[in-house]
């Protein structure tokens, strides 16, 4: 019985918890610009159908997207190869327009990845975790 009732509750937490959207559908989107990477987060919300939509202008805006973007070399070796190969981070930090960071998401993909495009695709998909339908 309290086996149950444990589970229960579990599934009440959990479930409330993945219902949680923080930012209504719709909301306007201001991507400020980083040495063009803005560039791969636009496409991104679009390939991923964030339900948000981006404006040109953070006055416009109901909250604002800044990131940032590091490229490093790594070295990985096996009993057969050696070689090095790049890897790509970021990190976002989602503002309101009252200054409180609504959300904040870091990202690391590495050998297989599409560097730039693969690190803004991830920001879209787990951002639209918490953007309303």
């Amino acid at each position: 019985m309290l086996r149950t009732l444990i589970c229960l509750l579990m599934l009440a937490v959990t479930g409330s918890a993945a219902d949680k959207t923080v930012i209504p559908a719709g909301s306007k989107i201001y991507v400020d610009s980083n040495n063009g990477f803005d560039l791969f987060i636009l496409a991104a919300f679009q390939a991923k159908h964030v339900n948000a939509l981006l404006v040109s202008s953070s006055e416009k805006a109901d909250y604002h997207l800044d990131s940032s973007l590091f490229h490093s070399h790594e070295f990985a070796a096996t009993e057969k190869a050696a070689g090095s190969y790049r890897v790509s981070e970021a990190a976002f930090k989602l503002t309101s327009k009252s200054g409180e960071i609504v959300w904040a998401y870091a990202a690391t993909k590495g050998l297989l990845s599409r560097g730039k495009q693969s690190v803004a695709e991830a920001c879209a998909k787990h951002l639209k975790e918490i953007v309303g339908k």
